[in-house]
């Protein structure tokens, strides 16, 4: 849904004005106020997708109020809705940066075609952020980097997710199809229908959605990596049978090979050729994860944490976190 703003100082066009965004699709009047500088406002301190402007107005004009709004977010789109045919104004208008100067009276013809307009530009940017985060992805399932993967993940969420033009419902439907896409992967290999909702729910955590995709996607990964290999290697289920259910004690090489019925050498070296990891750098980088969504999302100590995910000091889980995050876990609970 994407958020609008009207500022007009004629109450009878404001409400026209949200009667016929109302209509079209996908689109909300989130405010409507009756001045620019009352717009300005409202953009600092929300998030805006589309302002419809005036341009003769009580205080400054709407010329004005435009660009100040586009200082605060240059991907807030600005029409000109005035009643003023001025060629003049128009120019004005066109330097601003403003997407397009409209003469009033406006029609719903007129409104739903700028709308529409606006929803496939922005379909298709989005899209083509899908698209390159997906690609991106596959390349490292591909080419069997879980090291790459495991430190990708959070620079590409921070990208998707300062796209101005996506709040959290678009965000959670972007990661949604990215995740169905590679799960689709997995089942091409495996023959084994999957559905993305049953292996990983994506819940809502308000106020830290941007973890949560993280740890959500990191999830997603790790299953198709597992899932790859082991069609590859059918020993490597119960290898990974068994992770999953000790994941938060403390195992090791010994403990896997010993239950699993597989030689330490066999399995060293099937794990580098599918992971291009070792064995216990993938129990570690699995464990720092856990570990930074219990942060996230828990009031748990350090110490805690250490305990619960198998570290029977947390002096040596502190050792291994700035190992594989390069900040200290002090430093990591701060910036959250």
């Amino acid at each position: 849904m994407y958020g609008v703003l009207i500022a007009d100082d004629e109450p009878l066009m404001r409400a026209s004005l949200k009667v016929m965004i109302s209509k079209v699709e996908g689109f909300e009047v989130l405010y409507s106020v009756g001045s620019g500088e009352q717009a300005v406002e409202i953009c600092k301190n929300n998030k805006i997708d589309i302002v419809f402007m005036d341009i003769m107005m009580p205080g400054e004009s709407g010329i004005e109020s435009s660009k100040k709004i586009y200082t605060i977010n240059p991907s807030t789109t600005i029409f000109i809705v005035s009643s003023y045919n001025s060629f003049d104004f128009a120019i004005e208008a066109l330097k601003t940066k403003v997407k397009e100067y409209i003469s009033k009276p406006v029609s719903f013809s007129q409104i739903e075609k700028l709308l529409s307009n606006y929803k496939d530009e922005n379909q298709n940017v989005k899209s083509e952020i899908e698209g390159n985060k997906y690609d991106s992805l596959l390349l490292m399932i591909k080419e069997k980097n879980y090291k790459k993967m495991y430190y990708e993940i959070p620079n590409i969420i921070d990208e998707m997710c300062s796209s101005k033009k996506s709040d959290t419902k678009l965000l959670r439907e972007e990661f949604m199809q990215i995740g169905e896409n590679l799960i689709n992967s997995v089942q091409l290999l495996n023959k084994k229908p999957q559905k993305l909702n049953e292996l990983f729910p994506m819940e809502e955590h308000l106020g830290n959605e941007k973890r949560f995709f993280e740890f959500w996607l990191f999830k997603v990964m790790n299953y198709v990596f597992q899932q790859n290999s082991i069609k590859k290697y059918s020993i490597l289920n119960d290898v990974f049978s068994y992770i999953e259910n000790h994941i938060e004690e403390e195992i090791g090489l010994n403990e896997i090979i010993n239950n699993c019925s597989v030689s330490q050498g066999y399995l060293s070296r099937i794990f580098k050729r599918q992971f291009n990891i070792s064995v216990m750098e993938y129990l570690h980088m699995r464990k720092i994860s856990m570990a930074k969504s219990y942060f996230c999302f828990t009031d748990l100590s350090i110490t805690d944490v250490a305990f619960k995910l198998g570290y029977n000091e947390s002096s040596y889980f502190s050792k291994v976190f700035k190992k594989y995050e390069n900040t200290t876990v002090y430093k990591y609970k701060k910036m959250l």
